[in-house]
């Protein structure tokens, strides 16, 4: 027999980007919960509003199984005496467990003959086990802010208001911060009953929706797409839907309903992306593009009220957004009446980072830095080096605008100097470049499209982290200044997406050097910055590698020998992890043969003169040895001196020394007592070692399961 858990948490409004974090958390919790105490359920789905968070598991056992428990009491001869008679510790270990000591046995164990005892233990109604699990999972859950209301102690995202938690139309004893669980759900604020019977789990959604909520958020995105289609297609058009706009409105509302406003066709020459900011950013509304994609006078909000208040709710809309599209207006005309160059004297009124130097003195730096990765990354197009320069010394021009300076519109920082680049009459390479120059801000954001965007991308990004670094404003654990992680993150995109060759080590170093020294007391050495920020590239190479799907092992065994090229490190990195998904037989055998040598070389610190002496061999298996390191170094090599290193040509070459290496192993003793002897053999084992370690470190790689 089997029965279905209803789980409600019903709260005040909870902000919407921690809704489905929320219910993502309830369904792993829950379910590995339930699975550890045997209740393990046929499936669970989980449906969230502003105003609850609800999870149904269904075919949960009504009952847990019986289980056996064994445990393993004190030594045998401490629990018998001579004649088998047991003793107060045989009694005291039986009555400890609930049995009798006629059931208590002897069995042999590595450390000798210990007393067991096998315990049966009846399964418990799943009515009693569920109520601590649901509790204690509720509590767990986090939030990216959490508040405290009354007394209580408990902290979540908003106050509780009300539990369901129903076995099939069983009520569960919970109680949570006062709140104790019942059948009372609550209905749409407008369109339903303050106060909802929940009969069964069962019939949870239907009543729900009887009384104006759709608990199924899927169902609420589907309802939002369909009636904005519908409306906009009433105008000749297509509703522009952001992903994360669509799901932010989906979670401010229970029962959506779609209505279309309008604004003055005048507003349509600002340009497209001030209009969508205003309507998406600032409005949580789609804009309504035409056929031929642009934009109308025209857009979508998705509102919380009942359809028969659409009329009353729209004007209030278009109400709301025309004073938007008024200020914009007017940033616009004002801010285009001079030329974006004119503003340069403007930022040196701007401090770009105390001790730092303005933003004017920033700009100067990027210019140096795009005019050096030019160089450096051996690019050969002189107009683009021009572009980027002249890109860099603009880029941040767009800061001291009206436009920009409006909170609101912000985020378009950047974009906004190439609009206004653009009406200054600078070349459409330039302000292309200063409009994708902050590009990429995330994982989701593609890099900039063109090399000069690229370039002012790495450089505005390094100057950045390079600031923060020499004023000791590094990550911790919780906190990271500037989004430094995301800066970082931001250059190493862009070197793999566009494959540039470059020594992140010279980079950093040139990033340091071109910074004014700095006033304040606490900072560190160009040196200590340098190698701070090196090993913070680290950790943001690993974390992309991790999101392409590579293990953490390889990853470490890649960033565990010397690597100072992020995309020659990646080519390595994606061979491994291609041949381990691959052939993961010819991984293992990869792994142990470049793990052996190493094993038993590295602790005993070789000096780097230490040479192999044939002289000295005494076994055939030394000289073959020796003579497949060979072969494999001239095949390695051959392998990695191109410009793009065939690094599988050169793991195959590497794995062909599994044979000998074994060989070697079974025939030769390494250390041996002659120091001359041994030190020979550790030589060769070490140059073994060092022709793996241009691959990776196979120490750091978890073995294979046999």
């Amino acid at each position: 027999m089997s029965a279905d858990l209803l789980y409600e948490i019903g709260v005040e409004e909870i902000p919407a980007n921690a809704v489905l974090p929320a219910l993502e958390q309830l369904e792993a919790g829950i379910s590995q919960a339930l699975a550890d105490c045997r209740l393990e359920a046929a499936s669970i789905s989980t449906y969230g509003t502003p105003r609850r968070l609800a999870l149904i598991a269904e075919g949960i056992p009504e009952r847990q199984p019986d289980s056996v428990g064994e445990y393993k009491g004190p030594p045998a001869q401490s629990a018998f005496d001579e004649q088998g008679n047991p003793t107060p510790a045989a009694e005291g270990f039986a009555r400890s467990r609930g049995v009798a000591v006629s059931e208590l046995e002897i069995r042999e164990t590595e450390k000798g003959r210990f007393v067991f005892v096998q315990v049966k233990r009846p399964g418990q109604p799943a009515a009693e086990v569920i109520p601590p699990l649901l509790r204690q999972v509720t509590l767990e859950l986090t939030f990216p802010k959490t508040m405290r209301w009354g007394d209580r102690d408990i902290e979540f995202a908003r106050p509780l208001r009300w539990l369901v938690a129903l076995l099939d139309d069983q009520v569960l004893d919970l109680e949570i911060a006062g709140v104790r669980a019942d059948r009372i759900s609550r209905g749409h604020r407008v369109m339903g009953e303050k106060m909802v019977e929940i009969s069964s789990s069962s019939a949870y959604l239907a009543q729900l929706a009887a009384n104006g909520v759709v608990a199924d958020h899927r169902e609420r995105e589907k309802m939002i797409v369909e009636q904005a289609n519908r409306l906009a297609e009433e105008v000749g058009g297509h509703p522009r839907i952001d992903s994360g706009i669509l799901t932010e409105v989906n979670f401010l509302v229970e029962h959506p309903t779609c209505i279309r406003g309008s604004f003055a066709p005048r507003y349509l020459e600002l340009p497209a992306e001030v209009l969508v900011s205003v309507l998406e950013g600032h409005q949580k509304a789609f804009p309504v593009e035409n056929p031929a994609g642009e934009l109308m006078a025209e857009f979508i909000a998705v509102t919380n009220a009942a359809a028969g208040a659409a009329d009353v709710v729209r004007q209030g809309w278009e109400r709301v957004v025309v004073p938007r599209l008024d200020d914009a207006e007017f940033y616009y005309q004002h801010d285009t009446r001079q030329a974006l160059v004119s503003r340069l004297e403007s930022l040196k009124r701007v401090t770009f980072l105390k001790g730092m130097g303005n933003l004017y003195e920033k700009t100067q730096r990027l210019a140096k830095l795009v005019d050096w990765l030019h160089g450096e990354i051996g690019l050969a197009d002189e107009a683009m080096r021009t572009t980027a320069q002249r890109a860099a010394t603009l880029c941040k021009c767009d800061l001291v605008t009206m436009m920009v300076g409006d909170s609101k519109l912000a985020a378009l920082q950047g974009i906004i100097g190439g609009l206004y680049a653009r009406a200054s009459g600078e070349p459409e390479p330039v302000a292309e470049a200063v409009a994708e120059h902050y590009r990429p801000q995330g994982p989701e954001e593609s890099i900039p499209t063109s090399p000069a965007g690229q370039l002012l991308s790495m450089a505005d990004k390094i100057d950045n982290l390079a600031a923060c670094f020499r004023l000791e404003l590094i990550p911790t654990g919780s906190a990271a200044p500037p989004a430094l992680r995301r800066q970082a993150a931001g250059i190493v995109e862009v070197i793999v997406g566009a494959e540039y060759s470059l020594r992140l080590s010279r980079l950093i170093h040139y990033a340091l050097e071109l910074l004014p020294l700095p006033a304040n007391e606490k900072t560190l050495s160009l040196e200590q910055a340098a190698t701070e920020l090196q090993e913070f590239f680290a950790g943001r190479v690993q974390a992309a590698w991790e999101q392409r799907g590579i293990s953490y092992d390889i990853c470490r065994a890649v960033l565990g020998v010397p690597w100072d090229d992020i995309v020659d490190a990646t080519r390595r990195a994606m061979c491994l992890a291609d041949l381990k998904q691959a052939d993961p037989e010819a991984f293992t055998e990869l792994v142990v043969a470049g793990e052996r040598p190493a094993r038993i070389t590295r602790p005993e610190s070789l000096p780097d003169t230490l040479k192999v002496d044939t002289s000295l061999f005494e076994h055939p298996t030394e000289t073959l040895l020796l003579a497949e390191l060979t072969a494999a170094q001239q095949k390695v090599q051959a392998a990695l001196s191109d410009e793009e290193p065939d690094y599988p040509a050169a793991g195959e070459a590497l794995r062909s020394l599994l044979t000998p290496i074994h060989q070697y192993f079974e025939d030769v003793m390494v250390m041996v007592d002659d120091e001359r002897l041994r030190l020979n053999r550790l030589a060769l084992l070490s140059q073994i070692d060092q022709l793996f370690s241009r691959l990776a470190d196979f120490l750091q790689i978890v073995p294979p399961v046999s």
